[in-house]
């Protein structure tokens, strides 16, 4: 599977992810991934990611450093889901998460969107905060038959183990199975701030996981 890139500027050198799943990814202001009504509908934000059959993908993990220091400056996973097969709308549907700046300090973030975004929060461990770090996993959840569901869970994996802290419920649902998602890795500053225009997020151990049934 090869790294594929999306929103880089024509201009800058696209940053290779190494054999480990390591790399940088560097953006500027103003860059976002987010789609809130009447009429916000951002999807300019620099992403490194593979394309996965839909029906193979398991789960996909990182970890993500930065010095995040406005708000909003984030960076982590994503997730992008083809058109729905009932509602063959052209605009797209993702989950990101990883962590982003809010009240003065780093966070865990998850965004998800069908029709529109919706936005949540956990503090990090006093480690991974101090550290500005977190490790963050999704998965594809199986059914109590063995089949694989609609359901995507997210979890933090911290010292202590992994956490489940969201389910997103519609992510394979009327979906063809066989269609792509693109599954990867995102950087995005949304605001700008004086003397801090760019952002520069480090990701290690990116991975991900093929169904083998």
């Amino acid at each position: 599977m090869a790294y594929q890139y999306a929103n880089f500027p024509s201009s800058t050198p696209l940053p290779t992810p190494s054999a480990e799943g390591n790399v940088t990814i560097t953006t500027t202001s103003v860059t976002d991934i987010w789609r809130k009504p009447p009429s916000i509908d951002s999807f300019n934000a620099p992403i490194i990611y593979k394309k996965i059959t839909i029906s193979k993908f398991k789960s996909a993990r990182v970890t993500v450093t930065a010095n995040l220091k406005t708000l909003y400056d984030q960076g982590g996973l994503v997730l992008v889901f083809p058109t729905k097969r009932s509602d063959p709308r052209p605009e797209k549907r993702w989950v990101k998460t990883g962590f982003e700046y809010y009240q003065n300090r780093p966070m865990m973030s998850t965004v998800t969107t069908d029709l529109w975004s919706d936005w949540s929060l956990l503090p990090l461990d006093p480690e991974d905060e101090r550290e500005k770090r977190v490790t963050v996993e999704v998965e594809r959840e199986k059914e109590s038959d063995g089949s694989w569901g609609s359901v995507l869970r997210v979890s933090v994996v911290g010292r202590g183990g992994k956490v489940p802290v969201r389910e997103v419920t519609w992510a394979f649902w009327d979906v063809d199975e066989e269609g792509e998602m693109w599954v990867g890795m995102t950087a995005a500053k949304p605001i700008t701030s004086e003397g801090d225009d760019e952002l520069s997020v480090e990701f290690e151990g990116f991975e991900v996981a093929l169904r083998d049934d």
